[in-house]
């Protein structure tokens, strides 16, 4: 045995074979001859920072510190188009190493460095994520009309502008207390119609590219409701007239849609009176039963040849728009 060095043998758990590595014996005074060996395999200290954020096609830098030494390191970029192998950095003789790159996909770019070991070390890795900038891409939806009628088919448009390799659209319909539904997709500029029953948001959407950023916007329309009504008690009828006898009291049946049971829709009544239409009665409330039914009766001491007009009204809610009901002509006979 040479004169400094002592033999430190490892013996395989449950085998004959051994393992042998110098040590060198030198050690601090008052340490009894020990020695300190850090165990081949054990990985090595790697340390890697980078900025939060960087413009697209700017400078950007990492640092970092591996602790072995003076050693090659590979460096790989993923962003949105793919995982990227850049040129290898060497580290000096602290282990000091810096990363110089222009990354020119936007969106978050992962940066992985690493090193493959020796007989000392084992192999160590480091991530770090940068925010790449991108542009804010032109996007604009619109629609024929602010107000539709029940069920009508509006028509919405989404246009997009400039981009780099994305073109696609999508246009999305959101009704009040409903679930978002895609309507259309399609490249660059994409029109659609949609039954609109009430108030409706509409969206055009883009998934965004290398360069430019996802973005989404929005914009509203509404629907009337629907009013649906029907004369009761009549004997017959004559042009636009219901025909009543004196003794009868005509009943106004009228259904609200979407349906809204327990809501309120109003009543507008008017007498042909000197030669014109004069408004008798109105009521602003009426309450309409489970089925979004209700019904208005007139009740009172009618005169041959009267002739009335009546209609429902709905003053509108976060639903839907007012409405307003078709007149509903009719007239006493004996």
């Amino acid at each position: 045995m040479n004169k400094g060095w002592a033999w430190l043998a490892v013996v395989a758990a449950g085998g004959a074979a051994a393992l042998t590595a110098p040590v060198a014996a030198s050690a601090a005074p008052g340490t009894g001859g020990r020695a300190t060996l850090a165990a081949a395999g054990d990985p090595a200290s790697l340390s890697l920072q980078a900025p939060a954020t960087v413009a697209r096609l700017g400078s950007l830098t990492l640092t970092g510190t591996l602790s072995a030494g003076a050693v090659s390191l590979s460096v790989t970029r993923q962003d949105l188009a793919g995982s990227h192998p850049l040129a290898a950095v060497t580290a000096d003789a602290a282990g000091a190493f810096t990363v110089h790159d222009q990354p020119p996909v936007g969106g978050v770019n992962t940066y992985t460095v690493s090193w493959a070991g020796d007989d000392t070390y084992g192999p160590a890795s480091r991530q770090v994520t940068v925010t790449v900038s991108r542009r804010a891409a032109q996007l604009s939806v619109t629609r024929n009309a602010s107000t539709y009628a029940y069920k009508a088919a509006a028509t919405v448009t989404a246009k997009l502008g400039t981009t780099h390799d994305v073109r696609t659209v999508c246009l999305q319909a959101t009704p009040a207390g409903g679930t978002k539904v895609t309507i259309k997709c399609g490249s660059g500029t994409v029109t659609a119609t949609y039954r609109i029953t009430r108030r409706t948001t509409f969206s055009a959407s883009f998934a965004g590219d290398q360069w430019y950023l996802p973005r989404t916007v929005s914009t509203s329309a509404t629907a009337r409701a629907q009013i649906s009504e029907v004369m009761d008690r009549q004997y017959r009828s004559s042009g636009k007239y219901k025909l009543y006898h004196r003794s009868v009291n005509p009943l106004l049946l009228t259904r609200i849609l979407p349906a809204r049971p327990g809501g309120c829709y109003g009543f507008q009544g008017q007498a042909y009176v000197s030669g014109a239409w004069r408004t008798v009665m109105t009521k602003p409330c009426f309450t309409l039963n489970g089925d979004s039914i209700g019904g208005v009766e007139l009740v009172g001491s009618h005169t041959t040849g009267m002739r009335w007009r009546l209609r429902s009204t709905f003053a509108g809610d976060a639903t839907n728009a007012a409405a307003t009901g078709s007149w509903q002509y009719l007239k006493f006979t004996a």
